[in-house]
């Protein structure tokens, strides 16, 4: 029996993504504190933002598509963990003549069994 394929490496795909977002939000958050002018923006912003999504369609909607999101996340996870479990199955064609002898049929092989 061979021995089973190794894992690949675990990678980290998504800390460039969260290393960007929070350096955006870092930097929204300084400026809104420095500024008063962004303050205003972004306090504005974030209102119209709530406001947007906390219409009775839109919050429904959204938040389906953030559990369907987190279910997709658990399970891709879960797949990088314990592999797809699929399982290849090898299929012989029982009429291809196999490891006969010289001057043997396949008749006189399935006769032999």
């Amino acid at each position: 029996m061979p021995a089973p394929e190794a894992h690949p490496p675990k990678s980290l795909w998504w800390l460039e993504a969260l290393l960007w977002s929070l350096a955006i939000i870092t930097g929204v958050a300084v400026s809104a504190y420095v500024n008063e002018t962004a303050r205003e923006i972004v306090m504005q912003g974030l209102a119209y933002f709530f406001t947007f999504f906390t219409t009775p369609f839109v919050l429904e909607t959204s938040t389906a598509f953030v559990g369907v999101c987190i279910v997709m996340f658990i399970n891709a996870r879960r797949l990088d963990r314990e592999g797809d479990g699929w399982v290849e199955m090898e299929i012989t064609d029982p009429a291809e003549p196999k490891d006969l002898s010289l001057g043997q049929t396949p008749s006189d092989k399935a006769s032999e069994i």
